[in-house]
């Protein structure tokens, strides 16, 4: 869908695309909107088959700063920074490709994928460690997540429903939503979340860098058993 219109402004702009005019406009039409995994892949199909050296580096970046952004992680000249971390990096068209697949995985996010690409030894082992820790812990089934919600509070029942609302949250707009006075509520409320579901089960919520964000998986079900119990 967007690989379209990026080509149509390839054929018409050319590399008029580099001025920063058209950047602005580049960035609103396109690579602001690329989310899905199927936009990444042929967006990318087609920068490989540009001439222009400049053009497709350039197209290249937008395109690894889109897929970032969705992470929460800043990419800008071959850098990548999650608070206040950062380092270099380089990534190819083909190794694009395979980080690509990592957004069909719900286990992955911004921390777990900015230390999996780093140097960092250490760090990048105990992400791994993270990792097939989170694979042993269980899915919820449909009957246990109407319990869960069943039994919440209703101002606990309220944050669960803002989080599948936005899908993430910074915990400012939590308190101003909720009308609440400190991040000590928005952390008590997490806090419940966490405390009334089972330990072996995956988590249903959890905190990337400054964000709250809802379990991608459990989303639309958990929507629907809030909408039939009303």
């Amino acid at each position: 869908m967007y690989k379209d219109e990026l080509e149509m402004l390839i054929k018409f702009l050319g590399e008029d695309l580099l001025k920063e005019e058209n950047q602005k406009k580049l960035q609103e039409l396109v690579f602001s909107k690329i989310k899905r995994k199927e936009d990444f892949q042929s967006t990318n199909e087609l920068l490989k088959t540009l001439e222009s050296y400049e053009l497709r580096n350039f197209l290249y970046s937008k395109l690894l700063e889109s897929y970032f952004s969705i992470f929460n992680i800043i990419y800008e000249k071959e850098t990548l920074k999650y608070g206040d971390e950062n380092y270099k990096i380089s990534i190819d068209n083909d190794t694009f490709e395979s980080l690509v697949e990592l957004l069909d995985e719900s286990d992955i996010n911004g921390e777990i994928l900015f230390y999996l690409l780093s140097d960092d030894l250490k760090k990048r082992v105990e992400i791994i460690q993270q990792l097939i820790s989170g694979r042993s812990k269980k899915e919820w089934n449909e009957e246990e997540l109407k319990s869960f919600v069943k039994n919440l509070k209703p101002l606990t029942t309220r944050f669960l429903e803002l989080l599948i609302e936005k899908g993430k949250l910074k915990s400012e707009e939590i308190m101003e939503t909720l009308e609440l006075k400190n991040k000590k509520s928005v952390s008590a409320l997490v806090s419940a979340i966490i405390r009334n579901a089972p330990n072996d089960k995956e988590k249903l919520i959890f905190k990337d860098n400054d964000y709250i964000c809802i379990h991608e998986k459990y989303r639309n079900k958990i929507y629907e058993i809030m909408n039939n119990k009303r």
